[in-house]
């Protein structure tokens, strides 16, 4: 086991030589004599954050290297009596491994479930003594992100919300009339001698404001559930609660603001979930091919619907749009709102790997209900077969031979990005080694964080191909004489 927790620090440390400086999984402190004030940060981030890995004992202005006469022990205990200074505590897994000649201290810091976040330094409270991981360093969470944490831990109703000012009349008859002739058909004995208006009540489509005391028992309003699934134009009432599609010319958003260089096109969307998902995906099809299309339609469908059902709709949210960014290699879906409830983005890739964690948590149980009986105007049903999203858009893209998706989870929002690589070109180092040398042919040098950026890969990629040129000697490094970052160039014959 330790041998396994030394293989994988050796990897982390390669990759923080490599590139520099520590990264946004990964935290260095050196710990010569004590343990560092801010290491109950660390812990409060990684726990409130995907986790991480910290490493004790290795100073980073040095070039990564082991601290001199550390004393692994010590440190070991005192991180975990920093532990202790959390709320809830903090149990990573600590063990001591060698490296160089020295022993370090090596921890695991796993992402907590959100009913037990925010993690917190317990003397400073919850709003003064929260932080997440952004970049290489912690950051104090907002009031607005320890808010939305806190209310995790009970169900969150805000899509039961009534709709001030909306009627019945706001609702698409259409709509209306196939999601009741769904829930009749699937539940006979419950709604087949319902009234439509009872049968729209008992479903929380419509609610009584009590608050109207012109109307004894209140008027009949849409929620704001009932509006996003069954509403002809809910934008009238919450105009940000729409898709806002954006196509760049490149591979980055940076791109846009160089020269003349402008979006290739753009597209606000509105209506119900189904027809902005409907209209969404057409718009899709017609800019990146709907004959041959890099990207499967169902995929693309699936992953805007999960978008819109599992947003935030908090009062605080709700002027936020759902964007779908289209690059010339991928298209990013980013929604208000991180994962909830029992799924965290460890569970969410690996559902295997936690056993009893369900996947189909949602942050608007009356809104996901309904739209598992709601109709799209062309036929079908916006989420028919329940909360197995993530894993239809797993199964179409293998099947399609297309990479998985990769997600990207914070507290504000949560991003699937869709890749138009086909898994039989998976790059492998050689592979990623051809790229960067081509790269370099444009540059007199770069750095890792260029070459990642540029080519859109992960730090291990572009690190293992970088490696495997300068193990050839195609590549050398460089330091311009103003910037201390490591650069690579090409070798010349």
């Amino acid at each position: 086991m330790v041998d396994d927790y030394t293989a994988k620090m050796t990897e982390l440390i390669e990759l923080m030589r490599m590139i520099g400086n520590d990264t946004q999984q990964c935290e260095v402190k050196e710990c010569k004599r004590r343990i560092s004030s801010t290491i109950t940060d660390t812990l409060s981030a990684f726990s409130n954050g995907s986790g991480g890995w910290i490493i004790l004992g290795l100073s980073e202005k040095n070039g990564f290297t082991p601290v001199e006469d550390f004393d692994a022990r010590a440190m070991q205990e005192a991180l975990s009596q920093a532990c202790e200074k959390m709320t809830p505590v903090v149990r990573p897994v600590i063990v001591t491994c060698p490296f160089e000649g020295s022993n370090l201290v090596f921890a695991r810091v796993d992402e907590m479930l959100p009913r037990d976040k925010p993690c917190f330094i317990t003397e400073r409270g919850p709003y003064g003594g929260s932080y997440i991981r952004t970049g290489d360093g912690d950051r104090h969470m907002t009031s607005y992100e320890v808010d939305r944490l806190t209310e995790e831990h009970l169900q969150p109703t805000y899509d039961l919300d009534i709709v001030p000012g909306a009627t019945r009349d706001d609702l698409d008859p259409g709509l209306v009339a196939g999601l009741l002739e769904r829930v009749r058909g699937q539940h006979p004995h419950v709604f087949a001698g319902r009234s439509d208006t009872d049968a729209l009540l008992d479903l929380q489509v419509l609610r009584h404001d009590d608050s109207d005391e012109s109307s004894v028992g209140g008027v009949l309003r849409p929620t704001l559930a009932g509006l996003m699934a069954l509403g002809r134009y809910p934008q009238k009432y919450y105009p940000r609660l729409n898709i806002a599609i954006a196509v760049f010319p490149g591979t980055g958003r940076d791109e846009v603001f160089r020269g003349d260089e402008r979006l290739v096109s753009s597209q606000t969307v509105v209506g119900s979930i189904p027809v902005m998902i409907d209209d969404a995906v057409n718009a899709l099809m017609r800019w990146i091919g709907a004959k041959t299309p890099d990207y499967p339609p169902a995929v693309l469908r699936e992953a805007i619907a999960n978008a819109l059902t599992h947003r935030d709709y908090s009062p605080d949210a709700r002027g936020t749009q759902v964007h779908v960014n289209v690059f010339t290699n991928r298209i990013e879906i980013v929604n208000p709102g991180g994962l909830y409830g029992t799924v965290t983005h460890d569970v969410l890739a690996n559902p295997r790997a936690v056993r009893g964690a369900p996947l189909n948590s949602t942050r608007n149980q009356f809104l996901f209900t309904l739209l598992e009986s709601t109709p799209y105007p062309g036929g079908g049903f916006v989420n028919p077969e329940g909360g197995d999203g993530y894993q239809r858009i797993a199964a179409s893209l293998r099947e399609y031979g297309i990479e998985p998706a990769t997600t990207r989870n914070d507290i504000n929002t949560f991003t699937m990005t869709i890749t138009r690589h086909r898994t039989a070109a998976k790059s492998s180092p050689s592979d990623v080694s051809k790229s960067i040398m081509t790269l370099l042919e444009r540059h007199s040098a770069m750095s890792v964080k260029e070459i990642i950026r540029e080519l859109q890969l992960t730090p291990l990629a572009a690190t293992s191909g970088l490696r495997e040129l300068l193990k050839e000697g195609r590549v050398a490094t460089v330091r311009l004489h103003d910037d201390p970052t490591k650069r690579y160039r090409l070798k010349t014959a």
